[in-house]
């Protein structure tokens, strides 16, 4: 089959999926394309609010270096979560108009990491002390609480990232609270990631996915090596990576094709030299293991020109 026909195929798939009528379409492809203008003046806006954020960041934080020894506990919590709280206003308010609207990105990732260190710092500076895991747990629910319900209302993608961040942070530091041990935390919150993403492709939120899919799939591999390390089941976790190619292929996620190509490079460079090393067969397993790259490496390219390129095509 074509490209050409793949496409059409695709097309097809997409348009009976969301009922999309063949009028809709005829319509759609009459109209006149748009300008590159309006694009290209949308391109400098996201760069020039990002850069914006970054500068008040980057400025709040040189401040409170400098004067950090001077302050007394009431301006340091003013001065980190007072500044948290009025990025998180200020991005709010610019969601009531379009013109703004563009920095409420940049402003709610700024909120999202100064309200959780003022909340930290504000809880040490009035303490007498204690289980610094309580300390995290109540600043990331207050955290996913906020951001969760602000997501709730007005659908933005920056909040779900940081609704999901935070979420990751507060399940991870209560299994620890429990005694449970680094591997399955981390095992357990990767394969969780993993799955949120799944439910996310098909949203209006599924540019976050490449990020998460990459960070989920790492947790999976680096918990269950660790989980299965020196045992007799240390051979399944090539079986799981190279399931993680499938997934790859089947979602079209460049990001887990890497992971799992990586995952897997490193657990045969480890198993040959672990297993073969100081043997007559060293030699003999470099070479195997040679070999096995360039295939991999073939493998990795194909499902991703034959797969992954032609969707974003």
């Amino acid at each position: 089959m074509t490209t050409r026909d793949e496409a059409l195929d695709r097309i097809a798939s997409l348009a009976r999926e969301h009922d999309v009528s063949l009028a809709e379409i005829e319509a759609l492809l009459a109209a006149p394309a748009p300008e590159d203008a309006p694009r290209r003046a949308g391109v400098v806006g996201n760069i020039l609010a990002y850069l914006g954020g970054i500068f008040v960041f980057a400025g709040i934080g040189v401040f409170v270096g400098l004067h950090w020894d001077t302050m007394n506990t009431a301006a340091r919590i003013i001065v980190s979560l007072g500044s948290g709280l009025a990025a998180f206003v200020m991005g709010l308010v610019s969601l009531s108009d379009a013109r703004f609207e563009r920095a409420s990105t940049p402003l709610f990732l700024v909120a999202a990491l100064l309200q959780p260190m003022g909340i930290l710092i504000a809880i040490d500076e009035l303490s007498a002390g204690g289980e610094w895991r309580h300390a995290v747990l109540l600043t990331c629910g207050v955290m996913v609480a906020q951001q969760g319900a602000t997501f709730g209302h007005f659908r933005r993608t920056t909040l779900l990232f940081t609704t999901l961040a935070f979420s990751l942070w507060l399940i991870g530091t209560a299994l620890d609270l429990v005694g449970i041990d680094w591997a399955p935390i981390v095992l357990l919150l990767g394969a969780g990631t993993v799955s949120t993403c799944m439910g996310l492709e098909r949203t209006a939120h599924r540019e976050i996915t490449p990020f998460w899919y990459l960070m989920g799939a790492a947790g999976v591999y680096a918990g269950l090596f660790d989980l299965v390390e020196q045992t007799p089941l240390e051979l399944g976790f090539l079986l799981v990576a190279c399931g993680g190619l499938v997934l790859s292929a089947w979602l079209r996620r460049r990001t887990l094709l890497f992971a799992s190509t990586v995952a897997i490079l490193g657990f045969v460079a480890w198993f040959t030299a672990e297993h073969f090393v100081g043997s007559i067969g060293w030699p003999l397993a470099l070479v195997a293991l040679g070999i096995f790259l360039l295939l991999l490496s073939a493998l990795a390219l194909r499902i991703n020109r034959r797969y992954i390129a032609r969707s974003d095509a």
